[in-house]
């Protein structure tokens, strides 16, 4: 069951990342005169795409552990919402080496997490990579 909320989970983060994609290219101003600006633009919005999304995971988090199906986190994770915003991120950016320990099935969608997070921070990182190259290319 773990696991198909975790796919669960990443499928919806796929959708939104997509249309928040969307998003900060509509923002993105033409590269011709402002350049430079674009970059910087893509580069913040992608940021803020990012901690939106680890927000999300640990508002899910938040509501997993209240329901109680599908383990506990334990270790130095002290209840707080800082701890699942701390937990989420590290999961979300890399493979969740913290000192907040996963006990029971929640370890799969923590996982699930982590696949999910290198996807979506690949992805954007293709996104800020193109963008650099268009602007590049246009003020050689």
């Amino acid at each position: 069951m773990a696991l198909l909320v975790g796919f669960a989970m990443i499928c919806v983060l796929g959708v939104a990342h997509h249309y928040g994609l969307l998003a900060v290219r509509a923002a993105k101003p033409n590269a011709g005169g402002a350049g430079k600006t674009a970059i910087v633009v893509v580069f913040v919005g992608l940021v803020a795409l990012h901690t939106v999304e680890i927000l999300a995971f640990a508002a899910i988090y938040r509501l997993l552990l209240a329901l109680g199906l599908f383990g506990t986190l334990g270790g130095s994770f002290d209840g707080s919402w800082n701890g699942l915003i701390y937990f989420s991120g590290i999961n979300f950016a890399t493979l969740g080496y913290t000192q907040i320990e996963t006990r029971g099935a929640i370890r799969i969608i923590s996982m699930m997490q982590s696949l999910g997070g290198f996807m979506i921070l690949t992805w954007s990182a293709t996104f800020l990579y193109s963008t650099c190259e268009k602007v590049w290319r246009e003020t050689e």
